[in-house]
């Protein structure tokens, strides 16, 4: 099944172009055969078309894609191979369950299709930010932060106070804090998940600073903030490790992969469905 898919997609991209619906030439071969009933190579290309075939393209064009843009290596094969030998012993005699319910039919199948393509996203999202490193910085502004936050402005203006006086800010948070923000360090950018106001602030500073209480009307709460570092350039691989493990960096790599090799599709009815989902993957 998955060979034929991988060429029914193959097919999308890689024959003829403009406003096309691509068709199978061996429609009425029968891929399956139970008695005298038949699944044709037809049927499964109109089932595709008819379930979600955005999803589906972009799946298979992303294996062929991390194919050509990553080699496997054999530390790469050695670490999948670890992978799958811990995933193995982690589910002990539950392994028919885990791998069914993860939707993989073998452990062959898991360790193809799951643990080497995960590797292999993992080396491009990368690469992706380390040569893309400064305008992802630029557009994402990275800094390390320590944050307490404190419900009660009077306690807040205290809590500040101590810090400004000496007291170590770590051992602030342990007194004033909610248990959200523990006063650790931390990287943070303008996407991260934090009130508005704090990312506000945030925006506004280019050096290592200490904020004064920041008010958040809309949940009725108080910030303090300390930058500890504002040069992306001083902790860049701190950065790259970080981001690398955003879903939000992994498809930014995989969009610029996308067009960068070229991706495109012919088929119509497929082309409709992608664009509304997809439309930055496809080459213009």
């Amino acid at each position: 099944m998955k060979k034929l898919l991988s060429l029914l997609i193959l097919a999308l991209f890689l024959s003829g172009c403009g406003n096309k619906v691509t068709s199978i030439s061996n429609p009425n071969d029968a891929l399956i055969k139970i008695g005298s009933t038949s699944v044709t190579t037809g049927q499964v290309y109109t089932s595709l078309l008819a379930q979600d075939p955005a999803a589906a393209v972009k799946l298979m064009a992303t294996q062929i894609i991390l194919n050509k843009e990553v080699e496997m290596t054999a530390e790469m094969t050695t670490k999948a191979q670890t992978q799958l030998e811990e995933f193995k012993a982690s589910v002990g005699e539950s392994l028919d369950m885990y791998l069914s319910y993860y939707g993989y039919k073998t452990i062959d199948d898991y360790y193809t299709n799951g643990i080497l393509p995960t590797l292999q996203q993992e080396v491009l999202v990368n690469t992706y930010l380390t040569t893309n490193f400064d305008a992802v910085a630029a557009s994402n502004q990275p800094k390390k932060v320590r944050i307490i936050e404190v419900t009660d402005a009077a306690l807040a203006e205290t809590a500040l106070a101590e810090i400004k006086a000496g007291t170590d800010f770590g051992t602030v948070a342990a007194t004033y804090s909610t248990t959200s923000y523990p006063g650790d360090e931390e990287i943070v950018y303008a996407a991260s998940e934090l009130a508005e106001v704090v990312l506000t602030w945030m925006s506004q500073q280019s050096a290592p600073t200490l904020s004064m209480v920041i008010p958040d009307t809309t949940n009725s709460t108080n910030y303090i903030v300390q930058i500890t570092e504002a040069d992306a350039n001083k902790f860049k691989e701190e950065i790259i490790a970080f981001f690398a493990l955003d879903t939000v960096f992994m498809e930014e790599a995989l969009k610029e992969a996308f067009v960068r090799n070229g991706f495109k599709i012919y088929d119509r009815t497929v082309y409709d469905s992608f664009i509304i989902t997809y439309a930055d993957y496809i080459a213009k």
